[in-house]
């Protein structure tokens, strides 16, 4: 059973993976440890008729998974400049596409914060010191701090959710 579900759904899971933003090179990892928790849970399939929602459902997570722990093992730093480097500068795709992923992350979470922490955070992001920032925009230091330090947690909660 497992070696037919194998055959007949590996396609279908890889298009999955790479659709979820699952680099090629790891692709074929993250397909095994799909296949290991069919195989664990191999019990719970009911008819085979059951088999593609069920493995896409496995696959969501487990594409998940591998982007939560991407997220935690290299951290992609990404700067404010609108045009990303150029492949002459010895960029590789996935770095590129990692950027503007990060990018687009980035603009957002500034978008839903409130304009006061924002003010107060893109000078810290850019490399403004916390004593620069609150002579610039007239407040304390510990005003600084107390945004900078808003502006983390929510970006955690964010990143949690």
């Amino acid at each position: 059973m497992l070696g037919r579900l194998y055959l007949e759904h590996r396609d279908f899971l890889r298009r999955l993976l790479l659709g979820q933003a699952v680099p090629s090179r790891d692709v074929e990892d993250v397909l095994q440890d799909i296949f290991i928790t069919v195989w664990r849970r191999l019990s719970y399939l009911v008819t085979p008729e059951q088999a593609r929602p069920w493995l896409w459902v496995i696959g969501l997570n487990h594409a998940r998974n591998y982007r939560n722990r991407l997220r935690y093992e290299r951290e992609v730093l990404v700067g404010f400049a609108e045009e990303l480097p150029e492949q002459g500068d010895g960029a590789s795709t996935e770095v590129l596409l990692q950027a503007m992923f990060g990018m687009f992350r980035l603009k957002r979470f500034l978008g839903k914060i409130s304009s006061r922490i924002r003010d107060a955070v893109i000078p810290y992001l850019e490399g403004r010191s916390i004593a620069e920032i609150a002579a610039s925009l007239g407040i304390k230091a510990k005003a600084v701090y107390s945004r900078v330090r808003l502006a983390r947690k929510r970006l955690e909660m964010l990143a949690l959710a």
